[in-house]
């Protein structure tokens, strides 16, 4: 079967260290690898506070990872991710398909109303 682009929205907790954060994410890639599929990007989006306090929580440390992983593989990965330890929230994405570079930008249309 195809493997199909995915992407990851993960929290962690703020008290998390550098170190500790670098564990987790290498424990994920783990996880990814033994269901037969790859990380291909994480991009960290920083520090969020929440709408409202979740589990006596203001805030966490937000990440998106970007992995090919084949469909069949999601609920297992769901579930191991359960037990990642550290890993306060994820939720899995199917990823939107990146821009061509032939592709002309969309150019922003603003209407005076």
């Amino acid at each position: 079967m195809a493997l199909k682009t995915y992407d990851m929205i993960c929290i962690f907790p703020t008290s998390l260290s550098e170190e500790a954060l670098s564990d987790v994410l290498t424990r994920m890639d783990d996880e990814v690898g033994k269901l037969g599929g790859q990380v291909v990007s994480k991009q960290p989006m920083g520090e969020r506070v929440f709408a409202r306090q979740m589990k006596k929580r203001d805030a966490g440390l937000y990440m998106t990872i970007r992995c090919d992983l084949e469909p069949t593989s999601v609920v297992a990965l769901r579930a191991r991710l359960k037990l990642v330890d550290d890993l306060f929230r994820s939720q899995i994405l199917v990823a939107e398909p990146e821009a061509e570079a032939d592709e002309a930008p969309v150019e922003e249309v603003v209407v005076d109303g």
